[in-house]
């Protein structure tokens, strides 16, 4: 990464707010993640955890709910792969890490067996993925089904607008993160995470409003809830 050289972040900024003038709710996403470079949460999160020694144990061996059913009706192609579908499992296994990074960053301290458990049992990863900005509501935690994932491996882009403004702000969390910290310190597997599970918020957006393609309004709000809980303290959900 030493030879690339980011635009100046406010400049991608401007350029996003410009080019999607017409998108509602737009500005709010983009002033939200411009404010995270001043954040120590968002900052921890990029560089990345390690992972506990004892995830490795077998109380890990059985997979959560939300997992079996993902990995049982979905593409289990890695991220990577090209011509894969737009959402695999492997972008639902990416909750879990979400989870874990900003639960240990506001936590502060190392897990309790019965904590690190509850990240992966526990019901937070299945409340983000189906009720998205609300995972912090008094709702009840929505029951995962068969039909669901179905339907959320099978989504594609509505249009290219949809697909570039997902790729833009993408781009700008980049930015922000290169420019703010430099890429030499960063952890580079965090922009393609970041990504993926943004794609996958907006996915299940789609699904929970009946269809089966990804527009702006899908990718707005899966930005939103992802912005949500960098600024959630989640210790305290969990």
């Amino acid at each position: 990464m030493g030879l690339f050289s980011a635009e100046p972040t406010d400049e991608v900024a401007e350029k996003v707010l410009e080019e999607f003038s017409d998108i509602g709710g737009l500005k709010e996403v983009v002033d939200g993640i411009l404010v995270l470079q001043q954040s120590k949460i968002y900052k921890e999160f990029v560089f990345g955890r390690g992972n506990d020694p004892r995830l490795t144990s077998r109380d890990f061996d059985e997979l959560s709910e939300l997992i079996k059913l993902a990995s049982e009706n979905m593409s289990k192609f890695p991220l990577s792969i090209p011509f894969a579908p737009l959402i695999t499992a492997k972008f639902v296994m990416v909750t879990y890490t979400v989870v874990y990074d900003l639960y240990s960053i506001n936590l502060g301290r190392d897990f309790t067996s019965d904590e690190l458990h509850n990240i992966f049992y526990g019901p937070m990863a299945t409340r983000i993925v189906l009720l998205l900005e609300n995972f912090d509501s008094h709702q009840k935690t929505p029951q995962p089904t068969v039909e669901f994932f179905k339907k959320l491996g099978k989504v594609k882009w509505q249009d290219k607008k949809a697909k570039k403004l997902h790729n833009n702000i993408s781009n700008l969390f980049f930015t922000l993160a290169f420019n703010k910290w430099g890429g030499r310190n960063v952890g580079w597997n965090f922009p393609a995470t970041e990504k993926a599970f943004i794609l996958l918020l907006s996915g299940c957006s789609a699904v929970l409003e009946g269809r089966n393609k990804i527009n702006a309004f899908d990718v707005i709000r899966a930005n939103k809830t992802y912005l949500k809980l960098i600024n959630t303290d989640i210790s305290k959900l969990m």
